[in-house]
């Protein structure tokens, strides 16, 4: 018979623990755990294959090559609407910003599995359910840092130099980090008590998808209507990260800490969410 053993846990969830420093200082006592779960399943993810991890590097060059063949040169797509600016720039623009959607997406579209696919931490061991999300959102991450490596590389070769705002983009990876694992423990744990969420998931990820500004710059919407872009945080955060890296501009002190708060804000409701929940986990499954 299976043995529960996350019942201290939820007893001794107090209103305290929901101070971000605490929960970071909550994770950090199981970051060798953390460490060893992420590597495992990033290199998992390739494992049977014959290039490996190669293919993280393959698949993002690839990947830009074709924005800049397809979007670039055949559809002459821009952005800025400047002749100044190229088809390496439309092509990066775009890459960077389905970098940081398709990162997030990708975490919301795991997450309502997340608990089920764990049964078996769930059921028999003394396991940090938790750092599930951690481990799924980081894992996610090294993808994303992939990317946008290469895209500094690329963006080096074809300007011969790089903007000083870029210094800014560790913020907003950041700050989507903290989206994401927030996102990730309150979907994961509602879908265990309501699993109709597993559903509505992929239509909620595509209609969040033409709310972002990631094939249109934000100039291109009607004024009337722009109101509806400019309260979506993604949407600010994917703007703002490619305007850090592209195009030379600082973002105000205002719109970071509106970013930041709002990161924190989602990650600690996640973490409440799941923290208050995870012990009837086993009772549901």
């Amino acid at each position: 018979m299976s043995k529960v053993i996350h019942t201290s846990d939820a007893e001794a969830f107090k209103w305290r623990q929901l101070m971000p420093w605490r929960i970071f200082q909550d994770l950090f006592k199981y970051r060798s755990l953390i460490a060893t779960m992420t590597i495992r399943d990033f290199k998992a993810t390739y494992q049977a294959s014959y290039l490996g991890l190669t293919w993280q590097v393959l698949l993002p060059l690839i990947m830009l090559s074709i924005f800049y063949f397809v979007f670039g040169r055949i559809l002459g797509g821009k952005f800025l609407q400047s002749a100044t600016e190229s088809p390496i720039d439309y092509a990066l623009a775009l890459f960077i910003g389905l970098g940081f959607f398709n990162f997030l997406a990708q975490n919301i579209g795991s997450a309502p599995s997340l608990i089920g696919s764990n049964a078996t931490y769930v059921k028999t061991l003394s396991f940090p359910l938790e750092i599930l999300s951690v481990t799924s959102v980081l894992n996610a991450q090294l993808t994303q840092v992939i990317g946008l490596v290469l895209s500094t590389l690329a963006l080096l070769f074809a300007k011969g130099s790089l903007p000083w705002s870029i210094i800014c983009i560790p913020f907003y990876v950041l700050c989507i980090f903290l989206i994401a694992i927030g996102v990730s423990w309150g979907l994961s744990a509602l879908a265990v008590f309501f699993r109709d969420i597993a559903g509505l998931v992929s239509p909620v990820t595509l209609m969040l998808m033409f709310l972002c500004p990631i094939f249109y710059p934000m100039s291109m919407v009607p004024k009337k209507l722009r109101w509806v872009i400019e309260i979506n945080p993604i949407a600010i955060i994917i703007e703002n990260a490619r305007g850090c890296f592209l195009y030379g501009r600082w973002p105000s002190l205002m719109s970071l800490a509106v970013i930041l708060g709002f990161s924190l804000f989602v990650f600690v409701v996640g973490h409440f969410i799941f923290m208050k929940t995870k012990s009837a986990f086993a009772d549901v499954m």
